[in-house]
């Protein structure tokens, strides 16, 4: 409903308190810092440690990888429900637990570097082992090279070649090739020949395709390196088991961990927030922002340490950030006001009144129960499961209640996915004329007559246009501005009211006419030249222009709300023309399914842009001050703790 005021907050303080300082401040939630400006003599100097921050935030990295390590073995259950852990961070650094859990993070990761060791030399053995493969029932050593005359070269041949081409392809060589194994993908060869013809007997079998064994190093017969290497695999997988063994032990503190991760990730905080502050060689000085209610819990805080503190009034050359004050309803709406722009400090903040107007309009461009219901369940529901954070939550609730509009509404027009129940039972139940006789809307069915919701999206839109300006009649009133606002506001509204009276009633028209003669007589008032004044007086006549094409924008309501009716027909019709079979049933249970969660994705995206443009356009249009920076303080992290 309001723009909390804020107060700025100036301490000094000794070096040696800046990071209990800035933990209690943090903790606090209600302190945004500001950079503290440096003067020209130098006497301040900047706060912070780059290479500090590096190093925290390295450490950081490696408790996020033994984490991601660790939950692979955890048994902690792992819900939907993201349930944190509290604690107090300040007591865990000095209890132990920190000390324990850095070092469970380090052998976490020491093993984990130890069985990729394990994996890659695994991979290696295999390798070799299904090289081997093929040699088994070769019988000399692989390192036996032959006699002083003649060499022993151990050779592949593609499997497709025969025997006979072999010893063709050798020709008149002082050579034989003899057949000592393979597989499906290669045949094993002993080459044997006189050594001074091995380059000749390698060049005439290398046009078969003929490859050296690849065996370099390896002593023995193939049997007994493959026995050796099963050896090793089996003591490899063994080793694994162990370490892996250990990570689950160590899984079962991965708690300690997650409270680590935000222990650090508050300690990277608290090291930036150093590089908005100022020092001298013994002092600190702090300055930021502070919300007006929370001075006595700030003071609280500060009074823990030898410090000089001062709360003042925000100077006028001065821009404090803009928190905003709204109930539980409207509160979930401010993301979507943030998205355009949050109000300059010290202006009228908008959320509550735009967030009834949101729930309405987004009702009537999705008039409709099914879906209504289908997103307040899945929007409620996931912040009941989920346990999102603030941001996550209030994007889910504003959804969730503009389910329950979209309800509301559907009850009021007859829509039920559509019409489903009339083409369940016309097509599916076999009761003819359902279509038409079955009336499920209180008012009427948009689609069967358009021009009524065409004009409730326009008085919609009226209404809408008239709060606009009954805000900005307010700002002006609440200046002082009294003349302005009775002049530039309540003339309009005179000629609307006249507009209105004239349809009704003959001598409305009096009333326009009076409206109008008020807009022209001080629509020019700030000029002196009476020239002027009428001209001026006249040329504000054209806002009416503005008026009427602000107000056929509302139209939008009457086509986003006719589109998801007719897809939704559409899917009905195409879901019920199996007939009433089991073939159909199937039929028209798949097709209600996807059609309907398309329809419903589409046009809740669609409904959620024009129900923003609507406000941020005609209805912020009329008053909004823009420019405000959200109020942003300086928290410990949270990812999987809360602070008690």
């Amino acid at each position: 409903m309001a723009v909390i005021k804020m107060k700025k907050l100036s301490v000094f303080a000794h070096r040696r308190d800046a990071d209990k300082l800035l933990r209690r401040l943090m903790r606090l939630r209600c302190v945004e810092l500001r950079k503290t400006e440096l003067n020209e003599d130098e006497a301040l100097k900047p706060c912070g440690d780059e290479a500090k921050c590096a190093e925290i935030e390295k450490r950081i990295g490696r408790v996020s990888e033994a984490i991601t390590l660790l939950s692979k073995y955890s048994e902690k259950k792992k819900g939907l429900s993201s349930s944190r852990i509290s604690v107090r961070l300040d007591k865990f650094r000095t209890d132990g637990s920190y000390t324990r859990a850095i070092s469970i993070v380090d052998e976490a990761l020491k093993i984990n570097a130890r069985i990729a060791e394990l994996n890659s030399e695994e991979t290696k053995q295999k390798t070799l082992l299904s090289t081997l493969a093929p040699w088994r029932t070769y019988e000399l050593p692989l390192d036996h090279e032959g006699t002083e005359k003649t060499v022993i070269i151990p050779i592949t041949i593609p499997p497709s070649v025969s025997d006979e081409r072999i010893e063709e392809a050798l020709g008149d060589t002082a050579g034989s090739a003899s057949r000592v194994g393979g597989d499906k993908t290669v045949s094993c060869f002993a080459l044997i020949c006189h050594r001074g013809s091995e380059d000749e007997a390698l060049r005439k079998l290398s046009n078969l395709g003929m490859l050296k064994a690849p065996f370099d190093g390896l002593k023995g017969t193939a049997a007994q390196i493959m026995g050796s290497v099963k050896k090793r695999l089996s003591l490899i997988l063994a080793e694994k088991e162990k370490c892996e063994k250990r990570l689950r032990e160590l899984a079962k503190d991965i708690e300690l961990l997650e409270i680590l991760y935000d222990a650090e990730g508050t300690a990277l905080v608290a090291e930036r927030s150093k590089e908005k502050l100022a020092m001298t060689e013994l002092c600190i000085l702090l300055e930021g922002w502070i919300p007006e209610n929370e001075t006595e819990r700030v003071q609280a805080a500060l009074s823990k340490f030898r410090c000089a503190s001062e709360i003042e009034d925000p100077g006028e050359d001065e821009e404090p950030p803009v928190l905003l004050k709204n109930n539980f309803f409207a509160r979930t709406f401010e993301w979507v006001l943030g998205m355009y722009s949050y109000p300059k400090y010290g202006s009228f903040d908008p959320t509550f009144i735009m967030s009834i107007f949101y729930f309405i309009i987004f009702g009537l461009m999705f008039a409709d129960v099914g879906y209504g219901f289908i997103l307040t369940v899945a929007c409620f529901g996931a912040i009941k499961l989920l346990n999102p954070k603030k941001g996550m939550r209030n994007f889910l609730a504003m959804f969730g209640y503009c389910g329950i509009s979209s309800m509301i509404m559907g009850v009021l027009f007859g829509a039920y996915f559509g019409n489903m129940p009339q083409a369940f039972a016309e097509n599916m139940l076999g009761i003819e004329g359902a279509t038409s006789t079955m009336q499920t809307a209180v008012l009427f069915d948009p689609l069967v007559d358009p021009m009524s919701f065409l004009i409730i999206s326009l008085a919609m839109g009226g209404v809408h246009l008239i709060a606009g300006m009954a805000v900005q009649f307010y700002i002006l009133c609440k200046k002082g501005e009294w003349i302005d606002a009775l002049c530039d506001i309540a003339t309009w509204w005179l000629t609307f009211a006249g507009i209105g009276l004239a349809v009704l009633f003959p001598w409305g028209k009096y009333v326009a006419i009076a409206g109008v003669a008020s807009i022209v007589l001080t629509g020019g008032r700030h000029e002196k030249n009476v020239i002027m004044k009428l001209a001026k007086g006249l040329l504000a006549l054209y806002g009416i222009v503005n008026y009427a094409a602000d107000l056929l924008s509302y139209s939008r309501i009457l086509a986003l709300g006719l589109a998801a009716s007719v897809i939704a027909q559409v899917v009905n019709t195409m879901g019920t023309m199996g007939g009433p079979n089991i073939v159909g049933f199937l039929m028209m249970v798949v097709i209600f399914i996807i059609g309907h969660l398309l329809n419903l994705v589409i046009n809740v995206l669609g409904t959620f842009v024009h129900a923003s443009r609507l406000q941020y356009i005609e209805f912020f249009g009329k008053f909004f001050e823009d420019g405000g920076k959200p109020f942003t303080p300086e928290e410990p992290s949270d990812k999987y703790t809360t602070e008690q």
